[in-house]
Formats: C-alpha cells, structure tokens, sequence
C-alpha cells in the first residue's frame, strides 16, 4: 500500500473492489478523475478500516478500469485527519498516531 499525501481519495483497483464483493448498481454513476497517468472512470465506496487496531469508515475511490494490478492508495480524506503521519524516510518507516491518543 502506498501512503500519498497528495491524495485527497483513497484508492483500490477494479481487481481489490471484485475481492471485496463489490459491484456497480445498474444506475451508479461513474465519476471521473485526472490522474499522472491520464483519466480514470471510478465509483466511490465507505469502507471500514483498520490502522493500528483503530476502526474508522473512509470514502475510497474504485477504480472502474482493469489495470491489471492490485493497487491500493492511502489517501487524505478521513485518515489523515485521524492520524498524525510520520514519514522516516532513513528508516524506510511510516509511523501513525491516533490522535485521541495524543496528549496536547
């Protein structure tokens, strides 16, 4: 999984939102977004996540196009608001901490 702060959406490819049992309502509208690499058609979905045995539901971007892939995209919108995000690049770490956790 990739952490990108310069993602407002999470992001899960067509294959990840197939596994998950996921499937587009015959009125679902497909939005559509530019991304580094062109256009991408996806649907949004909440979904339940864990980090750090933390549960909390954040909206995720399924991708519509099979790209072949398993990409999975951690975003803003939600989880960093929940989260102060630490980036160790040196130690090839990712640290987050639950903000009710922190002590102000």
């Amino acid at each position: 999984m990739l952490v990108d702060s310069g993602a407002e959406l999470s992001l899960i490819s067509f294959k990840v939102g197939q596994d998950l049992g996921y499937a587009l309502a015959d009125a679902e509208s497909k939005l559509l977004a530019e991304t580094i690499g062109g256009r991408v058609e996806y649907v949004l979905r909440n979904v339940a996540m864990t980090i750090d045995e933390h549960h909390f539901i954040a909206p995720v971007a399924w991708l519509q196009t099979n790209t072949g892939g398993e990409q999975l995209l951690l975003g803003r919108e939600v989880v960093f608001d929940k989260f102060n995000i630490e980036f160790r690049q040196a130690d090839e770490q990712i640290i987050f901490t639950w903000r009710e956790d922190l002590q102000l």
